[in-house]
């Protein structure tokens, strides 16, 4: 008897649901279907679209070298780097940005001269470069990739990423 009653059950739910007439009788007296409710927009973080957004042609028309030729194996994993390097530079970690260049720079042959120099060095305007670089608009060649108009060059070394010249 149960499953007698489960398949007359499952008949009318399936008659109603492939019914395409509006029936006033399925709904109680309802004369019209309420209307579908769109699915909500996906929230999307900028700069994960700017990760994986296309970067081998500039909207100047400019074209940088390919990621390999600069010496990256993994693109995606240096623009993870850099908005950590942004935050830090954000933040003024300078432990944390000093921990990830190259020494000797040219004038900062020595971590604790870099850490005592680092207020006169990322000031408002290298901060401003830092802050507004677009992950999808990193310039690359031969030397390494830079970010602004090559004011912080970076490189792949085994590792990881390191800043080989800081330019003022």
């Amino acid at each position: 008897m149960r499953y007698l009653l489960l398949l007359v059950l499952c008949y009318s739910c399936n008659t109603a649901a492939t019914n395409n007439k509006q029936d006033s009788s399925i709904v109680d007296g309802a004369k019209e279907l309420l209307p579908v409710q769109p699915a909500p927009t996906p929230v999307v973080n900028p700069q994960a679209e700017q990760i994986l957004a296309q970067d081998t042609t500039f909207e100047d028309g400019s074209i940088p070298s390919t990621w390999q030729n600069a010496g990256f194996d993994d693109p995606a994993g240096f623009k993870e780097f850099l908005l950590s390097f942004k935050d830090w530079v954000k933040k003024d970690q300078v432990d944390s940005i000093t921990a990830y260049i190259r020494f000797p720079l040219k004038n900062y042959k020595t971590p604790e001269a870099f850490r005592k120099a680092y207020p006169k060095v990322f000031d408002d305007s290298l901060k401003n470069v830092v802050e507004t670089q677009r992950l999808d608009r990193i310039w690359r060649n031969y030397q390494g990739a830079m970010i602004g108009s090559g004011q912080i060059w970076f490189n792949a070394v085994p590792e990881g990423y390191r800043i080989i010249a800081i330019n003022k």
